[in-house]
């Protein structure tokens, strides 16, 4: 009799540890899918901006007389910046300047008073066509 309850009890538990399993699973390939379309939409916006800055650099060399030279020299320039070359850009914390509150260089408008955030680099803000309303992703 204590075995049949000691069994019941197990299986009890093997049902739970396969429902468990099964849960977890679902959500592996929820997540699995969830972040192969993040990678995917980020190869696109790396694409697009190479192509940008392709573009950019032939219209400097062909048009500007500009050496690529002088380009690479002003890029490390630009790396070494935040005091690291490691081929990253980074942006930097300000104030706003209409609320005067904390805010970063790569936001558009300020998060409390929606005042534009003009300091930063063009890079560190959304592209935006027509209206600042309506980003445009590279």
């Amino acid at each position: 009799m204590i075995f049949d309850i000691w069994d019941v009890y197990q299986q009890g538990h093997i049902i739970r540890a396969a429902n468990m399993a099964e849960a977890a699973k679902r959500d592996t390939a929820h997540t699995d899918a969830r972040l192969h379309n993040e990678v995917l939409r980020l190869e696109s916006k790396i694409d697009g901006l190479a192509l940008i800055c392709q573009a950019v650099v032939e219209i400097l060399r062909d048009r500007g007389g500009v050496a690529e030279a002088e380009i690479i020299a002003k890029m490390k320039e630009i790396d070494d910046r935040d005091g690291r070359s490691d081929g990253r850009i980074v942006g930097k914390p300000t104030k706003c300047p209409k609320c005067h509150r904390p805010s970063h260089t790569r936001q558009r408008v300020c998060m409390y008073c929606s005042a534009p955030i003009e300091e930063g680099m063009l890079v560190e803000k959304p592209l935006t066509v027509g209206s600042r309303d309506k980003p445009r992703t590279v």
